[in-house]
């Protein structure tokens, strides 16, 4: 994300999982986020030493460093170790984990579109209830179709 492109390494990392939870692009509190991160976090991190495989929860977002191979190496060995793929949505901007993704059966979606989710997770009706992630996807549509009309 641009926001934390230019920031040390672990704040960017926190950043990051700060961002996630507060912003919660992925809708429901139960909807588990694993974030993975290449190789280990620095001595003064805020996070344990951890490994792949190793995970710890942070705000509700589960963490693995993927020491001793890339995170998209990970990321692969995660989907294809999924039991339940279709329940699966990778985020990612490389081609590659896209790809693979995708063709084990699990949705996939780039940084872009998983950021815009944000703006759509936080839709509130009256007395602070969240509108559904679906509900809200057929707002949009109706939305685009009434605001660009035949010009899609």
């Amino acid at each position: 994300m641009a926001a934390f492109r230019d920031l040390p390494l672990e704040e960017g990392r926190c950043g990051l999982l700060r961002w996630i939870s507060n912003a919660r692009p992925q809708g429901s509190m139960n909807n588990q986020v694993t974030v993975v991160f290449d190789g280990h976090p620095d001595q003064s991190s805020m996070f344990p030493v951890f490994h792949a495989g190793d995970s710890q929860n942070t705000h509700d977002i589960r963490v693995i460093f993927s020491d001793g191979c890339s995170a998209d190496d990970q990321i692969k060995l995660m989907v294809d170790e999924n039991v339940q793929k279709k329940n699966c949505v990778v985020v990612s901007d490389d081609k590659d984990v896209f790809l693979y993704a995708r063709s084990l059966g699990a949705r996939v979606m780039n940084v872009r579109e998983f950021i815009s989710l944000r703006t759509i997770a936080r839709v509130t009706l009256t007395e602070g209830k969240y509108i559904s992630l679906s509900h809200q996807e057929k707002i949009n549509k109706e939305f685009f179709q009434r605001w660009l009309g035949d010009n899609q």
